[in-house]
Order: C-alpha cells, then sequence, then structure tokens
C-alpha cells in the first residue's frame, strides 16, 4: 500500500506545481514604456528616396543610414538619417538646382522639412557655399533657415554670421549680422 500511495502523490504534486506555480504573475504583467527600448519601424543601408511631383523628379535624398520612426504625435512619418547625408534639391545627383549634405539629420515628411546637424554645407549653382552646424530645409516653402553661426564662401570672399534665411536653392539669401570681407562687383 506504501508504494500506491506514493505514486498517488507523484502525480498529485506535479498536478499542484502545473496550476499554482506554472505561471507566475510576473510573467504575464505588462512592461512598462519606460523600460522598452526604442526600436525603428524600418532600417535602410545606403538608401536613395526620389521625391516627385506629377512623375517629375523634384528632390533625391541619398543617406548612408535611413531610419523610420512612429509618429510623434504630431507627423505621420518621421525619418532619422546618419552616417552622412546628401540632398539634391530641385533635380537628381546628375542635375539639380542646389546640394544640402550633412552628417545627420530628421526628415518630418508629413511637414516636408529636414533639419540638418553636423558639418552641413548647402552649394548653389554659382559654387557659393553655405556652412553651418544645424539648417533646416523647407521644401513647403521653399525656404532654408538657421540661427546658427554660418559662413558664406563666395567668388568674391567669405561672409559670417549669426544666422541665415534664404530661399532653398540659395541664389537670394540675407545673412543675420553679417562679418567679413567681400568684394562687390
Amino acid at each position: 500500500m506504501a508504494l500506491k500511495a506514493r505514486i498517488a502523490i507523484v502525480p498529485l504534486t506535479l498536478f499542484g506545481m502545473i496550476l499554482f506555480g506554472g505561471c507566475n504573475p510576473e510573467e504575464n504583467s505588462e512592461i512598462p514604456a519606460e523600460e522598452l527600448e526604442e526600436v525603428a519601424l524600418q532600417i535602410i543601408s545606403d538608401g536613395t528616396f526620389q521625391y516627385s511631383e506629377k512623375g517629375v523628379v523634384k528632390n533625391v535624398l541619398m543617406a548612408g543610414r535611413l531610419e523610420r520612426w512612429d509618429s510623434d504625435g504630431e507627423s505621420s512619418e518621421v525619418w532619422r538619417v546618419s552616417e552622412g547625408f546628401t540632398l539634391f534639391i530641385e533635380g537628381d545627383k546628375h542635375k539639380s538646382e542646389a546640394v544640402l549634405k550633412g552628417g545627420r539629420g530628421i526628415y518630418d515628411a508629413n511637414k516636408g522639412h529636414l533639419i540638418a546637424y553636423d558639418d552641413v554645407e548647402l552649394v548653389n549653382n554659382e559654387n557659393e557655399r553655405l556652412r553651418t552646424e544645424y539648417l533646416v530645409w523647407s521644401n513647403d516653402s521653399d525656404r532654408v533657415h538657421t540661427n546658427r553661426p554660418v559662413s558664406i564662401i563666395t567668388k568674391s570672399g567669405t561672409l559670417h554670421g549669426k544666422g541665415l534665411e534664404a530661399d532653398s536653392k540659395f541664389e537670394n539669401y540675407r545673412i543675420i549680422d553679417p562679418t567679413g570681407e567681400f568684394d562687390l562687383q
């Protein structure tokens, strides 16, 4: 009889362990949002995006890394670009009105804005160069602007300033608090 009693106790013990101890309440609870790691929805290496209107290429964005992120509540799609990027404005890499380069940036697809950071350079068709560390390109308003220090290098000289407003092709611009030497022709 002792043998039968031991055999009956083992299955009952296993059944009790599965029933009462098999699922720990902590395993089924949700992880607090602050403990979750942020992860991009999509990552593209060495990617190129073409933006067109009615079949005509308007702008081309090339970047070492593009990451698509979930909406921040204000926009539909946010792309973080890094590892260097080039934006060809009003054209493609073979022919464009201006070229914007930087180390990294954030593109808001809904607003049509690219915020460029790190060694930013905008070059127009006259080979005039704008250099700064921060620049906002607004596709919808055809404008670029910054409130950070700028240098503009032209055939006539170099100007510096505390900021800038310009059209996106960098043909017409206004330097905020300009300094430097410049030859007027």
